[in-house]
């Protein structure tokens, strides 16, 4: 197990060093001392527990968004989605919220997840299905769905669930029983909220049934034995709109701790890019649920470090954190280019040295 472990984190260690050895240099080159810049990104991030709070804010959604990309790989599918899937999870918990505001706590909260899932999951199968059955790639129709869902969450959130007291653009306010509890004996007053237990048990259940169970093997074999699958009788079609379904699904409960934990109500853009930085914590996680837990802790932290960069810093802004993340999902996507080329370069010194 500690080998098994070793290796799954192996290459984002070394992608994090890389990505912020060279964003540090960049830094130094720009006049900024770097271990004030590594001193300004821990200390805002760990220095207090609201700090740490935000720190984890931050990365529950990316937990999930993480997920969901991570999914469609197994499946041999890349899920480009996420961003909308997450805005339409997060337009169906506020409508359940104000359309059915007098429920409790304890039907209010698996009701608003549940219908999340479901709308969610109904727009990822939408490119499934076009995959299976149309030959259309999942890359171009869930980039395309992006855009219908950015729509159709604008309209409802203007025309529909619009709150009448507020000028910002964004709904009313789900009813209390849809609130989910603040966590502040871990996250001070961050807006951490109980919507972390969501994004880990997530994890547990990828981790099971990626590993345990024959739908997990089944989604597997879509990905990489297609052929396999189709002679022992299982129905890939099935299979790609079934993971474009979960991966959808999964996406969509990302929003739950933005519009349920913190503002209680849904905003214009609340996703702010989260469904796309999900594709750079699957890469860097190497679709695995320990790999995407620590990848998604290491882009919270980021995000919240980077804050206080603008302030504590003359020469570099938290624009340092994106050029960090960059460099990391660089150094992962080039990892297997630099092991064949590491492969190609012993095998040659091999020969060489025979010959003499």
């Amino acid at each position: 197990m500690p080998i098994k472990i070793f290796k799954v984190l192996l290459t984002p260690i070394l992608a994090l060093l890389f990505g912020l050895g060279a964003s540090l240099v960049i830094a130094w080159m720009l006049g900024e001392s770097p271990i004030h810049v590594i001193l300004v990104l821990l200390n805002s991030s760990f220095g207090s527990l609201t700090d740490f709070g935000y720190s984890l804010y931050y990365a529950t959604p990316l937990f999930l968004t993480g997920l969901s990309v991570a999914w469609a790989f197994r499946a041999g599918l890349f899920n480009i989605g996420a961003e909308g899937q997450m805005a339409l999870g997060g337009l169906a918990m506020a409508a359940v919220g104000i359309c059915l505001p007098g429920l409790s706590s304890a039907i209010a909260i698996p009701l608003a997840f549940m219908v999340a899932f479901m709308v969610g999951g109904a727009w990822g199968a939408i490119a499934g299905w076009m995959k299976s059955y149309r030959g259309c790639h999942e890359v171009l129709s869930t980039i395309m769905l992006n855009f219908i869902a950015y729509g159709l969450s604008s309209f409802f959130i203007l025309n529909v669930f619009k709150n009448p007291a507020s000028q910002v653009p964004e709904t009313a306010e789900v009813g209390l029983g849809y609130q989910l509890a603040s966590l502040t004996q871990i996250g001070g007053s961050s807006p951490l909220s109980t919507a972390i237990f969501l994004s880990l048990i997530a994890l547990l259940v990828f981790a099971f049934v990626m590993g345990k169970t024959r739908f997990g093997l089944y989604q597997r074999l879509a990905g990489g034995g297609p052929e396999l699958g189709r002679l022992a009788g299982v129905n890939m079609k099935r299979q790609v709109i079934s993971a474009m379904f979960i991966s959808g699904g999964l996406a969509a409960l990302a929003a739950a701790g933005p519009v349920l934990g913190f503002a209680h109500k849904t905003r214009e853009g609340f996703t702010s890019s989260m469904g796309f930085v999900g594709i750079a914590v699957a890469l860097l996680g190497r679709n695995s649920a320990l790999g995407i837990f620590f990848s998604a802790l290491l882009f919270g932290v980021l995000s919240k470090g980077a804050l206080d960069l603008d302030l504590d810093t003359r020469y570099v802004s938290r624009d340092l954190a994106t050029v960090i993340q960059a460099f990391i999902v660089l150094a992962v996507a080039s990892q297997p280019g630099v092991s064949r080329l590491v492969a190609e370069l012993r095998s040659r010194r091999a020969r060489s040295l025979e010959r003499r």
